[in-house]
Parts: C-alpha cells; structure tokens; sequence
C-alpha cells in the first residue's frame, strides 16, 4: 500500500472540460481567432497555459501574458466552477484519507483556483498538502509542482518518509515524467485529456481506467475488500432489494389495472392474453422512476465507470459487433432449444410465450423488444450488478447476476437461456463501461427472437442442430474476444 499519493487536478480528480476550454476560448477571440470546437482545445487541460499557448497557436512573448491574462479574465469569474468531480472519487478520497494515507495536491493550476475547486466539491480536507502554480509564472512546471509537494510531504512525515511509498497520479505525461525525474512510482488514469498514445508512450508503472482501479492500485486490495466487514445478512438485502421492489410495483400495478379493466368488462376471454401484454408494458414503466432512482445512487458509487471519450469512440466503432454477438448467441441458444425440445418440458415457458406472442408483430418487438429489454438492463445490470460487483470479484459477480436474471424469469428454458445472456451482458457492460452496451445486447437479441418465433423459423427443428452449433460457435468466439480484450485491458493495472 501506498502512504503518500500525489493528485494531479485537472483530468484527474475533476473534469474541468467546459470551464477551461471555454476560457481558452474566451482568450484567443481576443487575438482573432475563432475555434469554435471545444474538442479541439482539450489539450490544454493540465499543461502550463503558457506552454499551450505558444505550442498549438503561435502565442508568445508578451503576447503569452496577455492570452492567460484573458484566459482568467473569464476562468475566475465563471469558468472555475464549471467542473464537475468524477464520479466515486470524493468518497475514494475521504476513505483513503481516513486511513492515514496523506494525500497531496500537485496541479499547475494556479494555488488559489486549486482551493476554489477542492473547497466547492467538498474534498479539501482530505489532502494534508496543496501545491499549485503561482500567478506570475513562478513554480510553472510540473516538476517544480512536484518538487514542493515532495517537499512538503517529506517535512510533513518526517524521517517515515520513503520515497518508495509515493505515488504520483496523473493524466498526462507530464505527472508521469515528473515522477520518473523523482524517483517515484507513477499511475496514469486513462480517462483524462491524454492524446491517444501519449500514456503508453511515457510507460507509467500502472495505467487506471477508473476510480475503483484506482484504489486498487493505491491500496494494493482488490475493490470488493472495502467491504468485508458488511454482515452476510446485509449484502443479499442490498443486492435482492431493487429486485423485490420492482416485483412489488410491477404487480400491484398489473394487477390493480387487470381488476379495473375485469371489472368494467373489457377482459374476455378473447382479449385476455393481448390486454396482459399492455398491462405488462405499462407495469414496467411505472416501475422507471424507481429503477432511476437505484441506478443513479448504484451508478454513481466507487464501482461506477468513468465514461470517457476513450470508451465513447470504441463504443461508436464496435456497436455492430455488439449486435453480431446478441443475434449469433440468441438465435443459436434458441435453435439448440428448438432442436433438443426442451419446450416440451416446461409448462411455464408455454405460458409465457402465449401472452408475449399473442400481439402483432409491431406491437411484440416494441413492447419485448424494446421497453422490456431496457427495463430489465436498468435494473439488472445498471443496478444490481453494480451492487453484486462491489461485494464480488468481477468473474464471480458477471456468473451471479446472470444466475439471478436467469432464476428472474421463472422456468427452465428461460433460466438457462437468461443466465447465459445475463453473463454475456455483464461482459459487455464490463468491458464497455457503458450501460448502452447490454441495453444494445439485449434489445437486437429479444428483437431478432421475436421477429423469428413469430415466423415459425424455430418450429422446425431440422437443421437446426447445424445452424445452432454454428451461430454458438461463433457467440463463444465473440465471448473469447471480449474476455480476452477486458483482461488486456485490467493488465495494466500491474507493474
């Protein structure tokens, strides 16, 4: 475990996109220049301003102070508080803190924008350091940040301080490189403003993706340990909770809107089966508020991804073959169903599916398609396999939430099919740190599934062995790929 951890600020601890870019912004309209293009001015998060602007616009000699002149004539009265602390990291740090760890602020950000940020975020406390640049271009760089922070921790800890014990936390090569120029461990977080490439290029001893690594790489325990002192009784009644919530919502709501409708006469015996599947769509998005309400607090605790551009241009260039993955797994899982008619042993699933294929085809995949699909996403792995996942390893929390979506839909067909397409759903969410990743998963599969039952494409069972092991075959592919890309990518937590 690490006793002292230096923090860079800007794309570290906050995400000060909007105030800074929209200040540098502010400050080269003053030379004639327009960039309308906040993306563009991301590279001036973390660097010294006077670098950034001689570097990407030409910007130098005295010209330099007159362009971080109008950079903070618009930072310090608005652009400031236009940040916002990532999610899970103000509750990392207290934890951190209340263990003794002493934690100290190293930004080039100027000092007193540095107590601004931390004060309205409520996290100044936890840090027994604060060093930041100084106004008129003193202690500019990174190094010379570092170098007084250092100094400072080393006064601080007295002759216990080892400089094995440090690590240096950042998001640009410049907390990397600085670090190396002190003799000091370095973690790089990826979810920073770093250009592609510039992370790897400067080899930090660790690389985190998010928060909860983060603590990992700090602490040396794996994220689930914070935890350990929870009761048996307690982690079941957290996870189960949500679950049990919306069962109750769901059936008072079907039920209560079945009796009306029974008893104004509307229910025949014609209508029945059609009037439960509208009755089973409204149910579900009475339950919404509630389901938004738990992912929100389930979200936004320390097991939370950091969305980061990074995992938004990966997602915009794999989401076909995120669709691939849902249709080559859910059809070839089904045709293996169909061919070893299994159906035939299960009364429950003959009953579900009379009620969900009793609509037209329209109504069915917008109702099982769609509504159902992301229902059950926001619930299952938005909120319960956040909750599953922090008092579990990963493998062992992706296996249980997918046993408990299985056992969700009641039947012996729809346990094993669910299960398996729980943990391949887990995977993705995993992987892609995107809750539109198994929403995408779940939503092609149940609408490819529909579209063909409707059709009879399963009802014949010749062929469909062939077809099956093929279209699972390429699903177990796919699944391979993934596993093998998420180990990949939790390598670089390791030294």
């Amino acid at each position: 475990m690490y006793q002292y951890v230096l923090f860079d600020l800007d794309g570290t601890l906050t995400d000060p996109k909007e105030g800074i870019t929209k200040s540098v912004q502010y400050a080269l309209s003053g030379f004639g220049t327009e960039e309308p293009d906040l993306d563009k001015l991301e590279p001036f998060i973390g660097p010294p301003l006077r670098d950034s602007f001689r570097e990407f616009y030409g910007i130098d000699g005295a010209d330099t102070e007159k362009a971080v002149a109008l950079f903070r004539e618009r930072f310090e009265t608005k652009g400031i508080l236009e940040n916002e602390i990532y999610p899970g990291m103000a509750q990392m740090l207290r934890e951190l803190s209340g263990r003794g760890i002493l934690l100290a602020i190293a930004s080039s950000k100027p000092q007193e924008f540095v107590h601004i940020v931390l004060r309205n975020f409520g996290i100044e406390d936890c840090f027994c350091v604060i060093v930041g640049s100084e106004k008129d271009g003193t202690r500019d760089t990174k190094t010379e940040v570092m170098e007084e922070a250092l100094a400072k921790l080393r006064k601080r800890a007295g002759r216990a301080f080892a400089p094995e014990k440090v690590l240096m936390v950042g998001d640009r090569k410049f907390d990397i490189e600085g670090a190396r120029h002190f003799g000091v461990d370095s973690a790089a977080v990826t979810y920073g403003y770093a250009p592609d490439g510039e992370l790897e290029a400067c080899g930090p001893d660790y690389m985190a993706g998010s928060v909860e690594e983060l603590w990992e790489i700090i602490t040396q325990e794996k994220h689930y340990m914070r935890y350990a002192g929870k009761t048996p009784f307690s982690k079941p009644f957290e996870i189960l909770l949500p679950l049990l919530l919306y069962w109750a919502v769901e059936l008072i709501v079907f039920n209560g809107l079945y009796f009306l409708l029974a008893k104004a006469n509307i229910v025949t015996q014609e209508t029945s089966l059609r009037i439960q599947v509208y009755l089973n769509a409204v149910a579900a998005v009475a339950t919404w508020p509630m389901l938004f309400s738990f992912y929100k607090k389930s979200h936004m605790a320390d097991t939370s991804h950091v969305v980061t551009r990074h995992k938004k241009q990966k997602w915009k260039r794999e989401w076909v073959l995120v669709c691939a993955y849902a249709v080559s797994l859910s059809v070839g899982l089904n045709m293996l169903i169909s061919f070893m008619r299994l159906v035939n042993y299960s009364d429950g699933y003959g009953k579900v599916a009379s009620v969900q294929y009793s609509v037209d085809l329209l109504a069915g995949l917008l109702i099982y398609g769609l509504l159902m699909p992301f229902t059950e996403e926001v619930l299952f792995r938005g909120v319960m396999y956040n909750r599953i996942r922090m008092y579990f390893p990963v493998s062992a929390a992706m296996v249980l939430s997918g046993l408990i979506f299985g056992c969700y839909h009641g039947n012996i067909v729809q346990i094993v099919y669910a299960t398996l397409m729980g943990c391949a759903m887990a995977l993705l969410y995993e992987y892609y740190g995107l809750l539109a990743a198994p929403v995408l998963f779940h939503c092609s599969a149940n609408s490819i599934v529909y579209l063909l039952t409707k059709s009879s494409a399963f009802a014949n069972a010749g062929g469909g062995l062939f077809c099956g092991l093929v279209l699972f075959a390429l699903a177990l592919g796919l699944t391979c790929f993934y596993v093998r890309c998420y180990q990949s990518k939790r390598n670089r937590l390791k030294k």
